[in-house]
């Protein structure tokens, strides 16, 4: 399940770490709460000729921040990453069973959801692939963790193979460009790559490592890189530069919004 719906370290400043005792009330929680009031959705926008804004796909996520606020606002989710995951495992559950029974036909297709490669093998998966019309399976991005995805490689490239074969796109969420190197896309079997913005990226990328970096982004293909967090016209503008056309955050929202209204 999406992990980058967390709040900033500095806004869980003052709460309390979350153990297992809070970890089972949330967990009673989401066995009968309604999350749809919870679920968020964000354009991931191709920025074609003249910047014109075209949406590729919408991601589909449970806030964790607005998740915590409600049901502990004392206490930090993501402070021990280990009941993390596990709760994102519950997380992944309930967001296949909205799916499952979702009555909106803007995300009947073209979206991606973050999975645990634990989940895909799971029989809850099945029941949504099973859900899913044979055409809208090509429309559909399952978003993977890096660390999941290292954590075992056999369990990944099991999973991996059964989506491609159903006709799912797989896409490495959370690279940076400092791990971008490190990751060899064509050979993990990888449709997409999602790389981070962070303002200080630029400042980094700078002479030879600007140089390295284009380099790396050019291996995993240009085309199959999304950059995002993009809250500013500079992190757009620096993915340009790199040859990248595909971009999510809050100023491509902007950018979606104004050419609707427009």
């Amino acid at each position: 399940m999406q992990a980058s719906g967390q709040q900033p370290q500095n806004r869980n400043r003052g709460r309390k770490a979350i153990e297992p005792a809070q970890l089972a009330k949330l967990e009673e929680f989401l066995g009968r709460a309604e999350l749809s009031n919870l679920m968020r959705r964000q354009s991931i926008c191709a920025l074609i000729q003249g910047n014109r804004v075209q949406s590729v796909f919408q991601e589909l996520y449970v806030s964790i921040p607005d998740l915590q606020q409600t049901v502990l606002p004392e206490y930090d989710l993501g402070s021990n990453k280990w009941l993390f995951q596990h709760l994102t495992q519950t997380l992944d559950t309930r967001m296949l069973s909205m799916l499952m029974r979702n009555d909106d036909s803007t995300i009947s297709s073209s979206f991606s959801i973050n999975l645990n490669v634990s989940t895909i093998l799971s029989p809850q998966f099945l029941n949504f692939d099973s859900s899913l019309k044979a055409i809208a399976r090509g429309t559909v991005v399952v978003e993977l963790q890096k660390i999941d995805i290292f954590a075992d490689m056999g369990a990944y490239i099991f999973a991996r193979d059964f989506l491609r074969e159903r006709g799912y796109r797989v896409c490495l969420d959370g690279m940076t460009h400092l791990t971008i190197p490190f990751i060899d896309r064509e050979r993990l079997g990888l449709d997409l790559v999602k790389l981070l913005w962070t303002p200080d990226m630029g400042d980094e990328a700078q002479g030879d490592r600007l140089t390295a970096l284009k380099e790396h982004i050019d291996r995993c293909g240009r085309a199959r890189i999304i950059l995002c967090r993009c809250d500013s016209d500079e992190a757009v503008r620096f993915g340009q530069s790199l040859g990248i056309t595909m971009f999510q955050g809050r100023h491509i929202d902007t950018l979606l919004t104004e050419r609707r209204v427009g």
